[in-house]
Order: structure tokens, then C-alpha cells, then sequence
């Protein structure tokens, strides 16, 4: 039978829950307790994004650059941590909350783009730095759960599918992803969603 201190079973210094190593320290008149390290906080699900124009195209990093390909759950490239951690803080002019959008393989997150018609472009990401340069915000539902992603600092400028429109042919593998002024084209509507 296991020892008990304090009336909990004492577990091996190297069989912690969960499989976790567990640290010993001594306790004022106690036989040692083992505490858990720090655990590492649970992976988060990933994401997918994808626009209105066509749903069957997600958002994923090629040739070091954000571009839409054809929906492929086993696709890595198609992974994104939506990183939310500075939302209490960073909101943009309505209000909305802020947050990153991390690729689950490279480790970039999206930066916003050098100004309209220009595609976003992705840098290392650092939670613990405060960079504005990578934070969006998402506006009101603008149809069917679909919203603006936009930068935190300029809600003016929103993900655009470019030429992603059925005016110039809709979304197709490779199609580029810039930012432009609300048009109200269905290459301006997306949505995140985890990956089932």
C-alpha cells in the first residue's frame, strides 16, 4: 500500500499525474511532499480560417508567405493557434478584443501588411513581448457568423482574398492574402474555427 502524508498517497519522485515529474521539499515537522512542477499549459486547439467566398480554401503559410490552398485537415500549414492573451488588455477603437494568429508549424504569426493592397506578411512570434504589429480584432457578425479580421490599431484595413471576389474569379490555390478597405465582398468575410 502507499505511504500517506497528510492523508494523499505518496507518489514516486518520478510519477507524478499525468505522468509529470513531481519536486520533494521538506516540510516543517512533515515527512517530505511532493508537489508538481509548473505543468505546461494544455496545446490549445488549432484553427482553421477561411472566407466566405469559398469555405473549401484555408488560410496557410507557403514560401514563407499567407496564401489560401484547398482545405486540408492533415495540412499542418493550415494550423493556427489563435494566441489570446493579451485580449484583456488590447482592444481595438469598438471594443473588440485582440489576439494573434500563430502557424501551429513555423511558429510566425500574421503582421499586419506595409498599408492597403499589400499581402500580411509573418515574423517569429514572442508571447511574452506586446507587439501591435501582429494583433487583430474581429468586428460584429457581417452575415451568417462571418466577420472583418482587422488590425487592432486600424479597423479600416481587413483580410482580403485578393481578387478572391467572383467579379475577377473567385478564391483559387495560392490566392494571396492582403488587406483592404471593407468592400463588403465575400473575400472580406471569414471565420475561425477550430478543426474538428
Amino acid at each position: 500500500a502507499p505511504a500517506l502524508v497528510q492523508g494523499h498517497a505518496l507518489q514516486q519522485p518520478d510519477q507524478g499525474r499525468g505522468g509529470q515529474p513531481r519536486l520533494c521539499h521538506r516540510q516543517q515537522g512533515h515527512w517530505p511532499r511532493r508537489q508538481a512542477l509548473a505543468r505546461p499549459v494544455p496545446p490549445e486547439p488549432t484553427v482553421r480560417i477561411f472566407c466566405k467566398a469559398d469555405d473549401g480554401f484555408s488560410a496557410t503559410v507557403r514560401n514563407g508567405a499567407v496564401v489560401l490552398a484547398p482545405t486540408n485537415p492533415r495540412d499542418e500549414y493550415q494550423h493556427w493557434f489563435k494566441d489570446m492573451r493579451h485580449s484583456n488588455r488590447i482592444k481595438d477603437e469598438e471594443g473588440y478584443p485582440a489576439f494573434a494568429l500563430v502557424n501551429k508549424v513555423t511558429g510566425e504569426a500574421i503582421k499586419h501588411s506595409q498599408g492597403e493592397g499589400h499581402p500580411v506578411k509573418l515574423v517569429p512570434y514572442n508571447a511574452n513581448y506586446q507587439d501591435e504589429s501582429v494583433l487583430w480584432t474581429e468586428s460584429r457578425d457581417v452575415g451568417a457568423g462571418f466577420r472583418c479580421i482587422r488590425m487592432v490599431n486600424n479597423i479600416y484595413l481587413n483580410f482580403d482574398a485578393l481578387h478572391g471576389d467572383k467579379e475577377h474569379g473567385g478564391v483559387r490555390d495560392g490566392t494571396s492574402l492582403v488587406l483592404w478597405k471593407w468592400c463588403e465582398g465575400d473575400n472580406q468575410r471569414w471565420k475561425i474555427l477550430p478543426w474538428c
